[in-house]
This record gives structure tokens, sequence and C-alpha cells, in this order.
């Protein structure tokens, strides 16, 4: 395989662990980090000095391109500005790679495909989802007929105190950055929901609100640095206690003001904590989706029920890798792991073994940085390499929730936000 250019656009934690540092190290058989970017100088230094060796740093997206050359684009910056990135990536001729989401509007998603047709080039998003192993086997199973036709799925995932939390800290909080967590977290969510109904979804019905972080809190500060509740607040986190939270963050306030341990109690937050969304695919597929961030216990349940069986995963998750001090589970380390069960009637109970991988996301990101970055661009992509199309539907369900919150709860019809915002 020819090694191929690539310059990554955003150099936060994702930027540079998932991204960067990988095509500098593990990839560099196949690929040539030749440049990074980020708005905030102090913070691109900073990561790039976590690197085996200096990468050139560009502010100006144009400059970067015309100097080094890129045959790639790789978008890791705030969720809101993917589009942009991806959109100038495309219509300079490069191949153009998006962290989730691909966007945070649907009007952002018709913006790319317009783009896409126009070059021809090709944009590809990260769903790393596709590639943890529970997941892919649910996929397996649904695919194999073990299920029948399925009907109904139930996917419900709570965040815990730790890191629901951290959501509520960061850029993510205002849905102007974020897209709100049905854009940045569930867009995850709805391509597996996708990917295994082998469907579109037709219609969206949401509700939801904010009802326990931002102004529902008992006191409140600018950030968890110096505040003086710290004492108080099981919600106190002290990330500078950290060398690489300080190196890529604390000391790169100077630059952009942008404070990495926000309040979770800010009045200004105004994205949602509590979501409750059903959507219905156009093979007639219904799913019931909840997502809770702050729940005591991270865990994740899905059931699939089919003409023939039923299929039930879940995952209780141990998040003491979380910076934090008060809402830690005492005994999670107990029952934390996974279980997978197939249901047929008449046949019995069976448990699904899952075998997991080395590496970030319980080795999902390392799988997905091969079939994205050691692989010939010419070779057609697998199953789990999210396709334009595929990452825009993803984005489409979680537009379309917020536009139904907005509308008091009412049906939207999602396909129809490609042609109207």
């Amino acid at each position: 395989m020819q090694k191929k250019r690539y310059a990554v656009v955003g150099m936060g934690a994702r930027g540079l662990g998932m991204f960067a540092r990988p095509l500098a190290t593990d990839l560099a058989e196949t690929a040539e980090l030749v440049a990074v970017l980020d708005s905030n100088p102090l913070r691109m230094a900073g990561a790039v000095s976590r690197l085996p060796r200096p990468v050139p740093m560009y502010s100006d997206f144009d400059t970067m391109l015309r100097e080094t050359a890129p045959d790639a684009v790789i978008v890791a910056s705030r969720d809101s500005t993917h589009a942009e990135y991806v959109i100038r990536a495309l219509g300079a001729g490069k191949r153009a790679f998006s962290e989730k989401p691909l966007g945070t509007t649907a009007a952002m998603c018709r913006r790319i495909l317009a783009a896409a047709r126009k070059t021809g080039a090709v944009c590809l998003t990260t769903h790393n989802a596709r590639y943890d192993a529970a997941m892919g086997s649910i996929r397996a199973v649904i695919a194999g007929g073990r299920l029948g036709r399925v009907l109904h799925v139930q996917f419900a995932e709570t965040l815990d105190r730790l890191h629901g939390a951290d959501y509520f800290r960061r850029w993510h909080r205002r849905k102007a950055n974020s897209g709100g967590l049905q854009i940045h977290k569930a867009s995850h969510h709805f391509d597996l929901l996708n990917w295994w109904a082998g469907s579109k979804p037709e219609t969206v019905r949401a509700q939801g609100g904010l009802v326990f972080y931002g102004k529902n809190g008992p006191f409140r500060g600018r950030r968890c640095k110096g505040c003086r509740h710290a004492s108080a607040c099981d919600f106190h986190a002290d990330f500078f206690a950290r060398e690489d939270y300080r190196r890529l963050y604390l000391e790169a306030e100077s630059a952009d003001r942008y404070v990495r341990d926000g309040c979770v109690w800010d009045p200004e937050i105004d994205i949602e904590d509590q979501l409750q969304v059903h959507i219905v695919y156009e093979n007639g597929i219904q799913v019931d989706y909840s997502l809770v961030a702050y729940s005591p216990i991270e865990s994740l349940h899905v059931a699939i029920e089919g003409t023939q069986g039923r299929l039930e995963h879940t995952t209780i998750y141990d998040t003491g890798w979380c910076v934090g001090r008060g809402n830690r589970l005492p005994g999670v380390e107990n029952v934390r792991g996974e279980t997978q069960r197939l249901f047929l009637p008449g046949k019995g109970i069976t448990e699904i073994p899952i075998a997991r991988g080395e590496g970030e996301h319980g080795g999902a990101d390392p799988q997905l940085r091969r079939d994205f970055f050691a692989r010939p661009w010419d070779k057609p992509p697998n199953e789990k390499m999210a396709s334009l199309d595929q990452a825009v539907q993803a984005v489409l369900i979680g537009a379309a929730v917020n536009q139904s919150l907005a509308a008091g709860g009412r049906p939207v019809q999602v396909q129809r936000l490609l042609v109207r915002g």
C-alpha cells in the first residue's frame, strides 16, 4: 500500500490519542502525519510535544493544505465545526475522515452531501461503536436470521455521575457546540440501530429535558478549580492534578479562555440530561431508546424482539478512570461486566460469549484505525466502515429528536430533513 499523507484538525484528547499519535507510531508503515491544526496554539503545541517527532502546526486550513499537500484530512475538532472542515477538504479533492458526529444539524449534512457529489471525493465517519465486539455480535445474530424478522428494539444507556457529568463541564454543555447528547453521544447508538435494522428511520418522536444538572443544582460556581463549594460538592473534579490534562488544558487557557472544568450546575447549560425517543423504520421495526446522564451506575441494555426469539445484552461499566471525587459507586468492580443471551421458544437460552480485544473502547479503536488507515484506499470498505450516507442517517435521527423536542414531542418525518431543515 502506498503511504498516505494525513493532516489532523483538532488537537484535543481525541484528536491526539485516537488519530495523531497512532498515525505517527502504530500506523507509520502506511500513514504519515504531515500537519496538525487547532484554534488554540498552546493546546496544539502541548499535544505535538507528546508525539514522537515534531509536526508542522497550523491555524489556517488553506495554508496547511497548500504547504503540506495531505492526501486526507481527519476532522476531530468541536462537533459544530466538523461540517466546515469536511466540506473544505472535499472541495480541495481530499479524502475526509470525520470523527462522529458528521455534523450537528440536518443542514450541515445536506451541505456535506452536496460537496461530495460535486467533487467525487470520499468521506468516511469513524463510528467506532460498530467495532465493539458485543455490538458486532448483535449484528451477526440478526444477520444470521436467528431472531427471525426483527420487530422491536429497546436500547437504554445510563451514564453515571462521573462520566455523564463530564459532558456538562465541557463545550458539549451548549447545544450550539454539540447538538446535545442526542447528536454527540447518541449518534453512535443511532448508527448501530440503523445498522441492525438494515433500514432508514422514517419517523421520530422525542421527549426529554434538563432535569438534574444546570439550574437544578444546589449551588454553583464558574469552575471546579478554586471553587468555594469544593468541599461540599460531590461533583468537584481536580483535572489539573493529572499531568496530561494540565498540559493540554490548563496551560492552554490563556489562549482562548476555554475552561475544561466548568461547573455542572451552570444555569447556561442548555442540553438535555434525559431523553426518551421512539423511532419507526421504513421496514416497520420500532425502537424505544432512552438516555439518562445522571444515574448512579453506568450501563447499557439492549433487547431485540424477533418473530423467532429475543436477544438481550447488558453491560455494567466501571468508570473509575474518570476524574471526580464524590460519585464513585462502591462495589461496582464486583458487578461490572457484560452478558449476551439468546432466548429461543422451544429451544432454550444460549449464552453468547464476547471476545474483547486490546486497546481503547474495548479494542474498537485499534480495529477501526487498521480498517481506515492501514488498508488500500481502492479496496471496497467493509460493513463496519460507516459510509457517508450512513453517517448522515445517524445525525438525522438526532436532528429529528431536537426538532421533536422543540415541537412538544410531535413526530418528525426524518427523511424530509434531507430536503429542508
